[in-house]
């Protein structure tokens, strides 16, 4: 394992929570704030996002990683988790993707790029919301990624992020079903 190694898996963790490249490479501890004042549930705030400020919820496992990585590299508040350029971020998901084709043996792998993060998040996010019966899925989804909330927004949104459904939500699904 190399150096890097916890810093990417981090880079990769915040674009499958919904963030774009550029805003990886500019995420700080200071942007991560708890909801509620509970311990285990936390947004980031990502203040200068395509669209604006936003906010996203966060795993509570993927902020306490990011305070032991600014600890351990002893970085100040207001510098960046993951201070490399978008081409050490694309060698990154390039190193992860050719494992998972190695590991997996499939060829398909050998396509992912970082936005497939996004793209990923945003499919599991809105299907797991939906199936849930939340009413505004779509809209907190949309809201939490940062896609502007115009027609031409949602239609970006449905068009070129909604993926299928999940097999984890399709799974979920079937066990309403008692035919299955």
């Amino acid at each position: 394992m190399d150096e890097d190694y916890p810093r990417r898996r981090i880079a990769l963790d915040l674009a499958l929570t919904g963030l774009r490249s550029d805003e990886v490479r500019n995420v700080e501890l200071r942007h991560f704030e708890r909801l509620d004042g509970t311990e285990d549930k936390w947004r980031l705030t990502i203040p200068d996002g395509k669209t604006g400020t936003r906010s996203t919820p966060v795993a509570r496992d993927l902020r306490e990683r990011v305070k032991y990585l600014k600890s351990a590299a002893r970085l100040r508040a207001d510098e960046p988790i993951i201070d490399v350029s978008t081409r050490s971020l694309r060698d990154w998901i390039g190193e992860a993707r050719e494992e998972l084709a190695a590991d997996l043996d499939d060829e398909r792998w050998h396509d992912l790029g970082m936005h497939d993060l996004r793209r990923t998040w945003a499919t599991d996010t809105f299907y797991s919301l939906a199936f849930e019966g939340v009413p505004i899925a779509e809209e907190l989804t949309m809201a939490w990624g940062g896609w502007a909330m115009t027609d031409s927004g949602r239609e970006t949104f449905r068009r070129n992020y909604l993926g299928p459904v999940p097999d984890h939500v399709t799974s979920r699904a079937m066990n309403h079903l008692k035919t299955f």
